[in-house]
């Protein structure tokens, strides 16, 4: 079984013996391209929303070796082996981090971070309307819409990134107004806690760090993944835990009810990659792919996201129809679609179609199982019905 942890390692590695490489076009010198697309829709609102791509498109105004994508409901991003961010869609509210209000931005453009910065890491997904991404020092660093406190700082909107009142940062995702950040070995949330997704026993909205409760001592979390009022943290021995809204069983426990303390969820081999998708109350999914290469999904399937030929939610978790001869390496979900990539390269995408988010093209609203898409990627992203993908080589 090869992990989307080691899909991506294999790919940093790969990358660091390389010379400097133009993305979006061919290479400045030897070794593999890097290659960033986008597809379906992102924003909410006006003119912005009809702007739909049916089929992964590449961006361009980015430069250097991309190691890293991660999307929100209204944006991208790619980050370069030397700790540059760019990022494109809808600039509503600074969330492309560059200074400036703008309708939206087809081309990437740099987000400015403060002299000195480098950035290791980038949130996946992002909060709504916003983004975080980790330095290389250990801390975190939020912008865009602050509306719920959901980027654990004060002031409502913020056009260049602004740093997080926490240290030795290693994870961090976000989803609407909420966002979870693993600082010194201990979870924390911040922001909109209407369904429990800020896992602290309570609905209330935090506008500082608060630590998640009831997860298992002396294990480390490897994984965060966040949705739609929705929360996830898989740890080392690979068990998963969610809470938060549960309305159509995505936390996968076997009822409807809401949580606001982390609830375990039972599979039957520990848990390599997981990814929660969600875009609004009616619908939210969860993805993920075990160690034994079996690939498992719960929650909303009002138009096939699941994967599993029916258009039946589940409140536990049931199996994807994997094609046969096909191991999924990678997986993602958005609001009403979901995304694997296979060990070699293929993209496959399930769910709803309506706004192009599968890739497909334009015809079928909606898809039941997998079906391929005509690129090979080595990393996928997706957030309500925006999508990303990182396609490293020729």
């Amino acid at each position: 079984m090869t992990s989307r942890r080691a899909v991506l390692a294999s790919a940093v590695a790969l990358l660091a013996g390389s010379l400097t490489l133009a993305a979006c076009g061919g290479p400045s010198g030897r070794g593999p391209t890097t290659t960033v697309y986008r597809w379906g829709v992102v924003g909410n609102k006006g003119k912005i929303a009809q702007l739909e791509l049916s089929t992964p498109t590449k961006i361009g105004g980015i430069t250097g070796r991309i190691v890293q994508i991660a999307t929100s409901n209204s944006d991208g991003y790619a980050m370069s082996s030397t700790g540059a961010v760019y990022a494109w869609g809808v600039n509503s509210f600074g969330e492309l981090g560059d200074g400036l209000l703008t309708p939206y931005e087809t081309r990437a453009v740099k987000v400015r971070f403060p002299a000195g910065v480098r950035i290791v890491s980038l949130a996946n997904p992002m909060p709504f309307d916003a983004a975080l991404a980790i330095d290389s020092t250990g801390h975190a660093w939020g912008w865009g819409l602050n509306a719920a406190h959901d980027l654990c700082l004060s002031g409502l909107v913020h056009v260049r990134p602004e740093k997080l009142p926490l240290r030795r940062v290693s994870l961090a995702t976000g989803a609407r107004t909420h966002s979870l950040i693993y600082s010194e070995d201990t979870l924390y949330a911040c922001g909109s806690g209407d369904a429990g997704e800020l896992g602290n026993g309570s609905t209330a909205t935090v506008s500082v760090p608060t630590p998640v409760l009831g997860l298992p001592k002396r294990q480390r979390i490897t994984e965060l993944t966040s949705s739609w009022e929705g929360s996830g943290a898989l740890l080392a021995d690979g068990s998963y835990y969610n809470w938060g809204y549960n309305a159509a069983g995505q936390l996968g426990d076997g009822t409807t009810t809401d949580r606001a303390v982390p609830v375990k969820v039972e599979l039957r081999s520990p848990v390599a990659h997981v990814f929660q998708g969600g875009s609004g109350p009616l619908n939210g999914q969860t993805i993920a792919i075990l160690n034994d290469g079996s690939v498992w999904t719960w929650g909303n399937n009002d138009r096939g996201q699941l994967g599993t030929g029916s258009e039946t939610s589940s409140d536990l978790p049931v199996r994807v129809h994997v094609p046969r001869g096909v191991t999924f390496a990678d997986v993602a979900s958005g609001g009403y679609a979901s995304y694997a990539i296979d060990t070699t390269g293929r993209l496959w995408a399930w769910g709803d179609n309506r706004n192009g988010q599968l890739g497909t093209g334009p015809g079928r609203s909606y898809e039941t199982v997998p079906v391929a898409v005509a690129v090979r990627l080595s990393q996928v992203s997706a957030t309500a019905q925006n999508v990303a993908g990182l396609r490293i080589g020729p």
